[in-house]
């Protein structure tokens, strides 16, 4: 009987998602045993500091990373948005899952049901600790108060429900995966209600890789690669290493705002990607959108980073983070 052990962080979005992640294994190699291995990692016990301020090399992925190359466990199923632009020596990502929704959810108490980005009133106190989700936000509404807010998605709503903020922004694909948003919008969590109604990414363009699951295993690992090959999806994987290479030119992480979305068209043969890098009070965000083979998916990011740092995305990020991209 095969045995693998499958590395994951503890929190309860990450269990849902290995746990996901190890029934669709079984089904597919019957007699598969698996174990779930819980390993803490630095970005679930610092909860009390912005994710920017603490530094982004891996914040939850590094320790899970140490105990793969250590042969602790057998694979990890991460989310893909949390990996660094630059895999480890010796890992590889086997496999990248059908993704799910990609947007940002704006959520409101109950009471709230009917707002928007453009209905919330003046001032309005919403809470993330995004980068990339506060530059856009200011430059869409200027207006409003964004607060830092860490902790698990119930941690937030909590806060949410408490009256700290007027609504937050997470990702669809969490709250989704975790159970809690129903077809009609309702989210529920501890007995309480909220409404979470999708941004558009043409209002608000999604992290890197945001909706994607990320398989990673040691590269030369032939066994646990066969059996991870039936979960790759072919659109995911392009438009997941289209992103991937374009953080990865621009040298960005979550404290630079940056986005990316590679979208599959002409029945998947091609691939549109948008992406944008903007300063941190959002008064210049530089936007660009390229097309091209999804076979190609790696050099179209490369190209479309080249144009938005011809365009001035290099002053931006020289500002930020101190290094000159060229």
């Amino acid at each position: 009987m095969t045995r693998l052990i499958l590395g994951t962080r503890g929190s309860r979005l990450a269990l849902a998602q290995s746990t996901m992640i190890a029934d669709a294994l079984r089904v597919l190699h019957p007699g598969l045993e698996l174990e779930l291995r819980v390993i803490s990692t630095q970005g679930d016990r610092v909860l009390d500091v912005a994710l920017s301020a603490v530094g982004d090399k891996g914040l939850f992925v590094k320790e899970l990373e140490q105990a793969l190359l250590a042969h602790e466990v057998d694979f990890c199923v991460h989310s893909c948005k949390d990996l660094p632009s630059i895999v480890p020596d010796g890992l590889i990502l086997a496999a990248f899952p059908a993704r799910v929704d990609p947007r940002d959810v704006l959520v409101v108490r109950e009471s709230a049901s009917d707002a928007t980005l453009a209905t919330l009133p003046h001032a309005a106190v919403v809470g993330t600790s995004s980068l990339r989700r506060a530059c856009q936000l200011r430059a869409l509404r200027p207006d409003l108060a964004l607060r830092d807010v860490r902790g698990n998605v119930d941690t937030r709503l909590r806060k949410l429900a408490a009256g700290q903020y007027d609504a937050l922004i997470l990702a669809s694909a969490g709250v989704t995966r975790l159970g809690l948003l129903g077809p009609d919008g309702r989210l529920n969590s501890d007995g309480a209600s909220f409404r979470a109604s999708p941004i558009p990414a043409e209002t608000m363009l999604p992290a890197v890789a945001q909706g994607t699951l990320a398989i990673e295993c040691r590269a030369a690992d032939a066994r646990t690669l066969a059996l991870l090959a039936p979960l790759d999806d072919g659109p995911s994987r392009a438009a997941a290493l289209a992103e991937r290479a374009f953080l990865r030119r621009l040298e960005g992480g979550c404290q630079v705002p940056i986005a990316a979305y590679a979208t599959p068209e002409a029945a998947g043969a091609v691939l549109r990607l948008r992406g944008l890098v903007g300063a941190l009070d959002g008064a210049t965000v530089i936007r660009g959108e390229q097309a091209g083979p999804s076979e190609d998916a790696e050099l179209l990011g490369l190209a479309l980073a080249e144009e938005l740092l011809a365009q001035g995305a290099a002053e931006i990020l020289s500002a930020l983070t101190g290094r000159v991209t060229g």
